[in-house]
């Protein structure tokens, strides 16, 4: 047989694994100190904004910004330290409407503003500390950008490189987004930092642009060294974006089996993740698996031994095999700093859809095969906010288990109150819930718990049970059933989501399927005080104002 053997894994969802291994450690970020002061500070300004916000990006999740709020004393100043994990970042200073990037190094920034004059100064930032010259030019570049006219269309440039070449179409695209820049300059000479900065970014937004190109048509991108990401001491969300829509493309062609190529999992590789994550392995099973090693090679009659050391722990080894076949098929057209990227970026999308036992199982198993240090630090920084309320969610987790497989409204957590009951339908399940909100408006929220679309929905819908009374409104949330039993019940704790959250098996699903009729995945059904369904496919929470007439009207 020849020296791979191809295993054929179907993603199975993730099921709760108890397995604990200690975290490997990671240096400290260095760090810079943001302060500064707003000067004739009112009371009316300090009660519509009490705090300054300063924010950065993570390269892994170019979609989250991670905040950091900084208290206004009653003089109008501020103070915050900032971690930094790249030796000059992007960082965005917001207070109210009034918002700026600034790049940071390590040491200290000061911002000063004047209230007299926030909303009608071109530039009513003023810099001082850490590249103070380089920030007060960028914020004078930003207020000309504001007003220049050939601004990169976006539709204009997709229709502008149609049918060229990659390189040609990167050249056109980066000229484009440079425009604003090269008229800036020709005005005042820029810092060399502020020329590296913005290029950088234009670069970025030019790679991006391909890359977004490429999965919407479903095409290919001919990868030369300028499109790769680069080893460079700015983190921009620019970058950030680049980088991560550079993993989406990595993954989907490593995704696709590709006719004459080995698209599963050397022989060596899976015998080795059986070796390590197997269960209940005899020394013969040991022994068998370090021939296989050693010889990276199998035999078809193999294929039964393998199955069965799978199917002890089919859920882990699944996903494990499936991360290290992706890896392999893409380092055949990625190089290794590409595929170390890729590596990272793989667990830091898939981090808010595990649970606690999961994200300590694949944090622990990625996070050693990393060499990049600013990688390594962008993960752990990612992880540790995930496990942040690992002591309350365990603890949540603890008081459903011990209820058993019957819970009516049991509060795992302040204001979050659980319902399953193995025994009964999906009918008898939701119409319990609904009954003991009898005399309220309902708004019952389907969702998935392994989307970010569907815990973003069920985190807006939070906003709700502000806008109401809590006698005159309930929020019911009806997660997709997942083979990780304990996967809604974290995310509900972790997110603070306050509510009813019925928890269906399958077949119960099923039945509430039946009786809502959503018509997608993540759907809303609008229930007035007597029971009555008023609203199916209703607006989801996002849609606020749409939502709101809705509700309104079933008061």
């Amino acid at each position: 047989m020849r020296n791979s053997f191809r295993v054929c894994c179907v993603c199975l969802l993730l099921t709760a694994v108890c397995f604990l291994i200690t975290t490997p450690s990671v240096a400290q970020p260095d760090s810079v100190l943001v302060s500064g002061r707003i000067d004739h500070l009112t009371a009316r300004l300090y009660r519509e904004s009490p705090q300054v916000l300063i924010s950065r990006n993570n390269i892994l999740q170019a979609s989250r910004e991670l905040v950091r709020p900084a208290q206004l004393n009653a003089d109008g100043t501020f103070r915050v330290s900032v971690p930094l994990l790249y030796p000059q970042e992007e960082l965005y200073f917001n207070y109210g409407r009034i918002s700026t990037a600034f790049l940071a190094a390590p040491g200290s920034i000061t911002i000063t503003l004047d209230a007299d004059s926030l909303f009608t100064a071109a530039v009513p930032f003023r810099f001082r500390g850490a590249n103070a010259q380089v920030n007060q030019q960028y914020a004078r570049y930003k207020a000309f950008e504001a007003g220049y006219t050939n601004k990169p269309d976006t539709k204009k440039l997709s229709r502008q490189v149609t049918g060229m070449s990659d390189s040609r179409a990167y050249s056109v695209l980066f000229d484009a987004y440079s425009a604003p820049f090269r008229a800036f300059a020709a005005q005042e000479k820029p810092f060399p930092l502020l020329t590296q900065w913005i290029t950088a970014n234009n670069r970025y937004n030019a790679v991006a642009f391909l890359y977004d190109k490429a999965a919407f048509e479903g095409s290919t991108v001919a990868l030369e060294d300028s499109l790769r990401p680069r080893r460079e001491p700015l983190l921009t969300a620019a970058r950030a974006a680049a980088t991560n829509r550079f993993s989406d493309y990595v993954v989907q062609q490593a995704s696709s089996p590709v006719s004459g190529r080995n698209n599963g999992l050397s022989v060596r590789a899976l015998a080795t993740l059986l070796e390590q994550y197997g269960r209940n392995l005899s020394a013969s099973d040991r022994d068998r698996l370090q021939e296989y090693k050693t010889k990276n090679s199998a035999k078809a009659s193999d294929l039964r031994f393998f199955d069965t050391l799978l199917r002890r722990n089919a859920d882990t080894l699944t996903r494990l095999v499936n991360y290290e076949a992706l890896l392999q098929r893409g380092r055949q057209d990625f190089d290794s700093t590409s595929m170390e990227y890729v590596a990272a970026y793989w667990l830091a999308q898939a981090l808010p859809g595990l649970t606690l036992n999961y994200a300590d199982l694949l944090y622990n198993y990625v996070q050693p095969k990393l060499n990049n240090p600013q990688l390594v630090a962008s993960l752990n920084e990612l992880y540790q906010l995930q496990i942040n309320d690992s002591t309350r969610i365990r603890t949540a987790i603890r008081k459903l288990t011990k209820a058993g497989s019957t819970a009516q409204s049991l509060e795992i957590s302040p204001g979050v109150f659980v319902s399953q009951s193995t025994g009964s339908d999906g009918f008898t399940l939701l119409n319990q819930v609904l009954n003991a909100n009898r005399g309220k408006v309902i708004y019952v929220l389907m969702t998935s718990p392994t989307t970010d679309a569907g815990r973003q929905a069920a985190i807006d819908a939070q906003r709700l049970r502000n806008q109401y009374r809590a006698r005159d409104f309930a929020l019911v949330y009806v997660p997709m059933p997942n083979t990780e039993k304990t996967l809604w019940p974290e995310i509900s704790t972790r997110y603070n989501l306050s509510g009813d959250h019925v928890l269906a098996t399958e077949g119960q699903f099923s039945d509430i399927i039946e009786q809502l009729r959503p018509e997608e995945e993540i759907s809303a059904t609008v229930i007035n005080r007597t029971g009555k369904i008023i609203k199916r496919n209703a607006p989801l929470p996002d849609a606020s104002e749409e939502l709101q007439k809705i509700l309104d009207k079933s008061f």
